[in-house]
C-alpha cells in the first residue's frame, strides 16, 4: 500500500493542494468511448517550414519566405517588431548558421519525419468537433524549429509548432524557462493532447461562480471533451502523468477528496489559494511527497465524469452550463480508492 494512502486526515490541515486534469486511470488497449461523438471527416494540411527556411544560402531568400508566409512571420516570428523584414531575415539567417541550431534543426528533423500520427489525432479532434459544433474551422498547421523562440501558437484557423520545444528528452538543448516537471510533457507523445486541450478548453462556458469547486469543474468540462475527440489517448497522456502518478492517484482518491474537505477550500476564492490546488507544482508535498501536481483538475474530471454519467445531458449542454456547483450536487460523485 502506497505511504500516501496510510496518512491520518487530521494531520491534513494545511490549505495547498495541485490539480490534475483528468480521470483516473490509464485507458487500457481499447479505445474507451471510441464512438461517443460521429467524426465529420476533415483534411488537415501541414507545411514544414523549417525545410523551407534551412535550405536558403542568403538573407535574400529567407525574406521572400517572411513575405511568403506573412501571418506565421507575424505570429510565431514578431515581425511587426522590426522596422523591414530585411532586419528579421539577417537575424534569421546568422541564427541558422549556428551549429547549435544545426542541431536542433537535425534533431526536430529526425523526431518528426513522420507527422502522421500528429495530424490523423488532430483530424480525428477537429472532425469531431465538427460534429459538435459546426461553426468549427479547420485549421491549417505550420511547423518550424525557431531556435526555441516560441513552442506554440493555436488559433481556430492556424497552429503554429516550433518543433525544437517537443524534441523530448533526448534533445541536447533545452529551453531553460520551462521547469523540468512541465517539460516532461514537451514530447512527440504529448503535443497532440496539448492542442486538443486547447482546443476543448476554447468550448467550456467559464463555470459563473470564482470558487476553487467551480473551476475544478471547468478543468474537468475540458477534459471530458478532449478524452471524447481522441478517445485512444490514454489519460496518463492527458495529465502529463507518469504510470506512478496515475497509481497513487488511483489508490488514494478519497484521501485525495477528504483533504479537500479537511481544509475546507472546496468555496474557496482567493487567488493564490486556488493556484495551489490548480496551478503547477511538481508534487503536491502538503499530502504527499508521491501526490502529482494538479490534483484539483484531476478531481474536477472525476466530477464531471460521474455527472455525465448519472444524468441525462448531451456534451453542449454540459459545456454550456455554467452553474458548476449544481453540476457537483447532481454528480452523486463519490471518491473510490483502490
Amino acid at each position: 500500500m502506497s505511504k500516501f494512502n496510510s496518512l491520518k486526515l487530521r494531520c491534513m490541515r494545511t490549505v495547498i493542494i495541485t490539480i490534475p486534469f483528468l480521470l483516473f486511470f490509464a485507458c487500457g488497449p481499447e479505445c474507451k468511448n471510441e464512438n461517443a461523438i460521429a467524426s465529420t471527416p476533415v483534411s488537415i494540411e501541414v507545411e514544414r517550414l523549417e525545410d523551407a527556411f534551412f535550405s536558403q544560402d542568403s538573407p535574400e531568400g529567407i525574406e521572400n519566405l517572411l513575405e511568403e508566409y506573412r501571418e506565421f512571420s507575424r505570429l510565431f516570428l514578431d515581425s511587426d517588431q522590426y522596422p523591414t523584414d530585411s532586419i528579421l531575415a539577417a537575424k534569421i539567417f546568422r541564427l541558422i548558421q549556428n551549429p547549435s541550431i544545426d542541431t536542433l534543426y537535425n534533431e526536430a528533423v529526425s523526431e518528426y519525419s513522420d507527422f502522421d500520427p500528429i495530424r490523423e489525432d488532430l483530424e480525428m479532434a477537429i472532425g469531431k468537433m465538427t460534429t459538435l459544433f459546426p461553426e468549427t474551422r479547420v485549421p491549417k498547421i505550420q511547423t518550424t524549429v525557431s531556435g526555441l523562440y516560441k513552442d506554440l501558437f493555436i488559433s481556430d484557423s492556424l497552429i503554429l509548432i516550433g518543433l525544437d520545444f517537443f524534441i523530448g528528452p533526448k534533445a541536447t538543448y533545452k529551453p531553460l524557462e520551462i521547469p523540468g516537471y512541465v517539460l516532461k510533457r514537451y514530447n512527440k507523445e504529448h503535443l497532440a493532447s496539448i492542442i486538443v486541450k486547447f482546443l476543448a478548453g476554447n468550448q467550456v462556458y467559464k463555470g459563473k461562480s470564482s470558487s476553487l469547486l467551480s473551476e475544478m469543474v471547468d478543468f474537468g468540462k475540458t477534459y471530458y471533451l478532449a478524452s471524447r475527440l481522441v478517445p485512444c489517448t490514454q489519460d496518463s497522456v492527458w495529465l502529463g502523468y507518469t504510470s506512478r502518478d496515475m497509481e497513487v492517484i488511483d489508490e488514494n482518491e478519497a484521501v485525495i477528496w477528504a483533504n479537500l474537505l479537511e481544509n475546507e477550500v472546496l468555496y474557496e476564492t482567493n487567488h493564490i489559494t486556488k493556484r495551489r490546488f490548480l496551478g503547477e507544482r511538481p508534487n503536491v508535498y502538503e499530502i504527499s511527497q508521491e501526490c502529482p501536481g494538479r490534483i484539483g483538475a484531476w478531481v474536477g474530471w472525476r466530477i464531471v465524469e460521474s455527472y455525465m454519467k448519472n444524468n441525462e445531458v448531451s456534451i453542449e449542454e454540459l459545456l454550456e452550463d455554467t452553474d458548476n456547483e449544481k453540476i457537483f450536487r447532481l454528480s452523486g460523485y463519490k471518491p473510490q480508492s483502490r
